[in-house]
């Protein structure tokens, strides 16, 4: 019974099974990536991240990222399915560029503290470093998706007709963006990159089909 439930579910909902798809292959991507070094890589920091102080409370915004990029899949998958297309050309794209540009030109920051683990945000800090290196860090895919996803659905006719909303989802891809620098896991180079590559395939998108 739950097998043809599911077999329903995604037979309704198809284009959950290429986002799924999608996903998967471009994790392969980063994980492979991530194993291969080079003795050419390029380090992101500039003078401007010793401005930044770091701040572990950010980790916050950082880990709801997830849950943002997410629940605007689920949003445009369940709701608005003329969004959908815009999303995934907007956010697949950006990944998948973000992943050659990874692949010609391998980066990486040197701006990690030394955590002392004096609280819980400090501990879960220093668990997203062991788990996810300093490597390949430019552009930002945290940032990418974050603004990205923020353009989408503020285009969204359901959701722009609500302002309180709309300033939430503003509000929360500025602090996910803050966060990346603020927990040193991005230099600001990285941050810039992407907004570049945002406007980039903004215009692209704008321009030949219409997004």
């Amino acid at each position: 019974m739950e097998v043809f439930m599911m077999k329903a579910f995604l037979e309704k909902y198809t284009s959950i099974k290429y986002i799924i798809i999608f996903f998967i292959i471009y994790m392969i991507g980063f994980i492979s990536l991530e194993n291969w070094t080079s003795p050419y890589m390029i380090i992101t920091d500039s003078w401007i991240d010793k401005y930044i102080p770091f701040n572990e409370y950010f980790v916050i915004p950082y880990l709801f990222w997830f849950v943002f990029i997410a629940l605007g899949f689920a949003y445009f998958v369940f709701i608005d399915q003329v969004g959908l297309k815009r999303t995934c050309f907007y956010l697949f794209l950006g990944m998948s560029i973000s992943l050659f540009i990874y692949f010609i030109l391998p980066n990486g920051q040197n701006l990690r503290v030394d955590i002392q683990h004096e609280n819980l945000f400090q501990d879960i800090i220093a668990f997203i470093y062991s788990i996810d290196s300093s490597t390949n860090v430019c552009p930002s895919i945290h940032v990418y998706n974050s603004l990205m996803m923020m353009i989408s659905l503020l285009k969204s006719d359901k959701i722009k007709i609500h302002r309180i909303l709309s300033i939430g989802i503003i509000g929360l891809a500025f602090l996910i963006c803050l966060s990346t620098v603020m927990i040193k896991q991005h230099a600001f180079i990285d941050v810039i990159v992407a907004m570049i590559l945002v406007i980039i395939i903004y215009v692209i998108g704008n321009r030949k089909y219409g997004y």
